[in-house]
């Protein structure tokens, strides 16, 4: 996001914005209430929690609209459309938010997920449909669920998530130079150039906010990258080391307050050593499993510390075998929604909620907090 914005009576701010130094993580899950018509809380630093927030007066609007399966599957994946309250929202397992044209993949999972609800984060929060997580499909999604996780639990919705300041931490690509600082780890992301007269040349000029490649540039020269900002460095923009090389690597990993519970590895070859994807190259083939390195799953376990959420690291890998991380997506990433088989997909999905029902039979029950008797969930129960 580029600006501030009220959200259902509180500030979603942008990830630049976002400095506290609070560490905590939370996992909300309530008693869902139904649906008539996808990080006070109780947050602790160190252990995962079921909770409830159903005290405070909370905007919701139960009837928030979903997209018809077909006008979803967009081109550019792009939702340019209005958010929208006439009609019921449809009973998912999963709903990602905002619309990206994932729709057809994630029904292939056979999991009841969605990406047909139509709210980008501003206006009311929507009502959940009955045991349903909310997934963000994008960064500044991801902040806004962290920021906004009290409204979002108290309207029956099921989070992963974790403090804001982490979050911006880890996807705003000049702040995860300073987190890899902090933390010792950076010698595992690009030499990074604190103005264009210091830089090594050819080297890449990035937004540190945003996705799909945008606002990403190769640059030769000084003169070339004052040609598209003069300002900014460390802050706005990042001016990084260029690493050349065909093979790239997405790690999308689910994590509970810093421990990866499950992990998945595509990796993707390119017809050109150099390149900005998807700018200007072909994806020649590609290949997914779980045999990540140990050394690899170490270092991401690193950058991951009171992390909680999926999460997607984008890198190559050094002569020596190190990894170079570009950007974490605080997210749910493509290579997950899209590429990943669809029932090694749909593996890490259960896993996630899984959790949630090992952490509900761990509580005591309660008028507050004791869900209501149902039967078991079959698969397939809803339509995605």
């Amino acid at each position: 996001m580029s600006q501030r914005r009220e959200v259902a009576g509180e500030d979603c701010k942008s990830s630049s914005h976002i400095l506290a130094d609070v560490s905590s993580f939370l996992f909300c899950s309530v008693p869902c209430r139904g649906s008539s018509r996808n990080r006070s809380d109780s947050s602790s630093s160190s252990s995962l929690s079921v909770s409830a927030h159903a005290q405070s007066p909370v905007t919701a609007c139960a009837p928030v609209c979903c997209a018809d399966e077909e006008s979803n599957a967009s081109d550019s994946g792009i939702d340019e459309s209005p958010c929208c309250f006439p009609t019921p929202c449809a009973a998912a397992k999963f709903h990602f938010v905002p619309r990206t044209g994932w729709h057809p993949h994630l029904k292939e999972m056979g999991c009841d997920a969605r990406n047909t609800l139509k709210w980008k984060g501003q206006g009311p929060v929507p009502e959940a449909p009955e045991d349903c997580w909310m997934l963000p499909t994008s960064d500044e999604m991801a902040l806004c669920i962290a920021q906004l996780r009290t409204q979002l639990s108290a309207s029956g919705w099921k989070l992963l998530t974790c403090e804001p300041h982490i979050v911006s931490g880890l996807s705003n690509k000049a702040a995860l130079q300073a987190t890899g600082r902090k933390l010792g780890l950076t010698a595992s992301l690009p030499v990074s150039y604190a103005h264009p007269d210091v830089a090594r040349y050819p080297c890449i000029l990035k937004a540190a906010v945003g996705q799909h490649g945008k606002d990403v540039f190769i640059v030769n020269s000084k003169e070339e990258s004052e040609d598209i900002t003069t300002e900014g460095f460390g802050s706005k923009w990042v001016l990084q080391e260029l690493i050349p090389g065909r093979m790239e690597y997405s790690a999308s990993l689910l994590v509970n307050d810093g421990v990866i519970l499950d992990a998945v590895l595509t990796e993707y070859e390119y017809s050109k050593d150099v390149y900005v994807w998807p700018h200007d190259v072909v994806e020649v083939c590609r290949q997914s499993h779980s045999d990540i390195p140990e050394r690899h799953l170490a270092t991401m376990t690193g950058f991951l510390r009171e992390y909680s959420g999926i999460c997607n690291f984008n890198y190559k890998v050094r002569a020596s075998g190190d990894m170079c991380i570009f950007e974490v997506n605080t997210r749910v990433g493509a290579d997950l929604a899209c590429d990943v088989p669809r029932d090694r997909a749909r593996a890490l999905f259960e896993k996630l909620d899984e959790l949630s029902e090992k952490l509900t039979q761990r509580l005591p029950s309660s008028p507050s907090t004791a869900k209501p008797a149902r039967g078991p969930r079959k698969r397939g129960a809803s339509v995605c």
